[in-house]
């Protein structure tokens, strides 16, 4: 059957990608239910379905240009906060902490891999992408996907997994934290006595990942354009670097690593953050910008999808997400309770890992923990610079 929409058809594609995209994102700011199934899974969804029942085409030339290109671009765009300095200096033990659920993500992946690798095809790449989006989120999640080129028939199913799973263990964790038997064998911050309740409007303000919100202004035309000129600066310089180290290293176990280009960008994209902290704290925005391409990425790959294969593969994906999940928990809390570290930041840093920066800062704002969002923050970015690189160390290692 073809597709009412020509693969050719790139203004029909765009307009339809970037309208079901946009319709995505005001669903989830507009409405809870919406806002509890997230606006990438609503847009996956969607994607899906319009190229099973034969609206748009499984493969396009547009939807090659999402990946090849606005991906590469969101990443710097999305990494503009990792201040390095400010990362170390302000986060304190929560940075310490944090590394704590980085290793039981990495352990769960192994654990996860070794109970079903004969039960899941590729499983190399499904530890990868788990390991990197358990690290730090869909950017890197996205940014494995590339590397490896793993198939649209895995990663579907698999975000589905992720999304639910991370769901889940939000609830888990804001139970643990009230739980007066827990805390009575942790050690905990005071400022849980200065709880206090949160108006729509701060929350709002407190949001991760809408740069729109984050500044005293709206975004202007020069905050575009310097977004956008940072970020095709700090791709175009990874590209000839790892390309460079490709040629000088390869074949080798550190050209796989440091001659990856969605690492290189990660590396440039600190870089950048951290020697222009005074230019970049002057614009506001650049969250917003790549968010939004993110989400267009995550858009296109739904549409390669065959819904019955997604609902086939989801169970045992599953089950591989909640073995990751469950152990970076069980190893974040068994750790902290040794290093007597604050329950509070525990309970962040596995959020921050599952959930990155959005997930760790709703957590806070849901238990009026309003001194920790920064380094919620901060940590949640942490993860975004070291998650691609890890998530491919991992799927190296387990090929």
């Amino acid at each position: 059957m073809h597709p009412l929409i020509h693969p050719n058809d790139a203004w029909t594609l765009w307009a339809v990608i970037v309208s079901c995209t946009a319709g995505a994102i005001w669903l989830e700011q507009s409405y809870r239910w919406a806002a509890t199934i997230s606006g990438p899974v609503l847009a996956l969804v969607a994607a899906m379905l319009l190229s099973n029942v034969g609206v748009m085409p499984a493969e396009a030339a547009s939807y090659e240009f999402v990946g090849d290109y606005l991906v590469p671009l969101a990443i710097p765009l999305l990494l503009m906060r990792a201040n390095l300095v400010r990362i170390v200096r302000d986060s304190g033990s929560m940075l310490f902490a944090f590394h704590f659920s980085v290793l039981g993500t990495i352990l769960g992946a192994a654990v996860a891999t070794l109970l079903l690798h004969r039960r899941i095809e590729d499983v190399a790449d499904v530890a990868a992408l788990m390991t990197a989006s358990y690290i730090g989120g869909g950017v890197n999640f996205f940014a494995v996907k590339e590397t490896f080129g793993v198939s649209e028939s895995l990663t579907n199913p698999l975000l589905v997994a992720d999304n639910f799973i991370m769901a889940g263990m939000f609830l888990v964790l804001i139970s643990i934290s009230g739980n007066a038997w827990i805390r009575r064998r942790y050690a905990t911050s005071p400022l849980v006595d200065q709880v206090r309740q949160v108006t729509p409007q701060e929350s709002d303000h407190d949001k991760a990942g809408e740069g729109e919100r984050g500044g005293s202004r709206p975004i202007g035309i020069r905050d575009i354009s310097a977004s956008i000129a940072i970020a095709l600066i700090v791709v175009a310089l990874a590209n000839q670097t790892s390309g460079l180290v490709v040629r000088c290293f390869a074949p080798s176990f550190v050209a796989s690593i440091l001659g990856n280009l969605f690492v290189m960008i990660a590396v440039y994209s600190m870089l950048a953050a951290t020697v222009l902290s005074t230019v970049v704290s002057r614009i506001v925005g650049y969250e917003a910008i790549g968010g939004f391409l993110l989400y267009l990425f995550l858009f296109t790959i739904g549409l390669p999808a065959d819904i019955p294969a997604v609902i086939q593969n989801a169970p045992v994906l599953l089950l591989f997400c909640l073995i990751i999940a469950t152990t970076n928990l069980v190893v974040t809390l068994t750790l902290g309770r040794i290093f007597k570290i604050d329950l509070e930041d525990l309970v962040i840093c596995v959020s921050a890992t599952l959930g990155g920066p959005p997930t760790a800062l709703a957590l806070t704002i849901a238990k009026g923990w309003h001194r920790l969002t920064a380094p919620a923050l901060l940590v949640g970015i942490w993860g975004y610079v070291i998650g691609t690189m890890l998530g491919i160390t991992v799927g190296e290692l387990l090929r």
